[in-house]
């Protein structure tokens, strides 16, 4: 059994816990930049992600989650491959990730290790008894560095054109652009199933207008609920407001060992 609260001062955070690896989180194969160089509407390239700070083992954690919410997305860089401990190259399809918490109903970590002992971390809580990674509080920073096997954003298309509206002005002029941006994000999945807020979308979909949102400062939602979390990990750095707030809280953490 592991303790409830994993905790680590301000710094970054290696999700190695009892699994001895560092960890992160989503990838996807295009970004925005593209579709948004193509409108016009960059008006300068994105910053790029903030450094690693070591070389992260070659065998990531897989992070499964049936229902999670992200806290404050403040950013998304696609494309974000990484020079591994063992000189290898990650995917190309990583995604860089920041927030300020990430909410994670039934978590289960597992250390990816072919032909080893299969060592899982759980929490098998939701709701209150969630995992949550980073606080809420306005100074915590998460970041991630993953490739999703499958990553899905719930949220209506009428919530992020409300908000493409109420900050027309940034776009000088390309309002237009931008809500086509939406509609072509939105529209293959008008017919789809509904997620606890509207459809829940694969992330990739989502890419092109997120990434012109945040490059033009709009903010999203505060909260993004996620369905079908489910991660390649390769980095997680986490800081938080103080020695009172932990980085990680598994309120029904256990550490389970299977052979190989």
């Amino acid at each position: 059994m592991i303790p409830g609260n994993v905790r680590q001062r301000r710094g970054p955070l290696r999700i190695l816990l009892v699994l001895t690896v560092a960890a992160l989180l989503s990838g996807t194969a295009y970004g925005p930049a593209r579709i948004a160089d193509a409108l016009g509407l960059h008006r300068m390239p994105p910053p790029p992600p903030e450094s690693v700070g070591f070389l992260p083992d070659p065998r990531p954690i897989e992070i499964i989650s049936p229902t999670a919410r992200v806290i404050g997305l403040s950013k998304v860089v696609p494309n974000q491959a990484l020079r591994l401990a063992d000189g290898s190259m990650s995917p190309p399809d990583m995604l860089y990730l920041r927030a300020k918490a990430i909410e994670l109903d039934k978590l289960s970590i597992t250390q990816l290790r072919p032909g080893q002992s299969k060592f899982s971390l759980n929490n098998k809580g939701s709701g209150d008894q969630a995992a949550l990674v980073g606080s809420p509080s306005p100074d915590s920073v998460v970041e991630i560095w993953v490739r999703p096997v499958s990553l899905k954003l719930c949220v209506t298309a009428q919530t992020l054109k409300t908000i493409i509206v109420n900050y027309a002005g940034v776009f000088g002029g390309r309002l237009d652009q931008v809500l086509q941006l939406l509609a072509d994000a939105f529209t293959p999945f008008a017919n789809g199933p509904l997620g606890p807020v509207g459809p829940c979308l694969p992330i990739q979909s989502l890419l092109p207008l997120i990434g012109v949102l945040i490059d033009y400062g709009v903010p999203l939602p505060a909260v993004l609920p996620v369905a079908g979390l489910d991660l390649n990990v390769y980095v997680l750095k986490v800081a938080t407001s103080g020695p009172q707030t932990p980085s990680i809280v598994l309120p029904l953490g256990q550490l389970e060992v299977a052979p190989a």
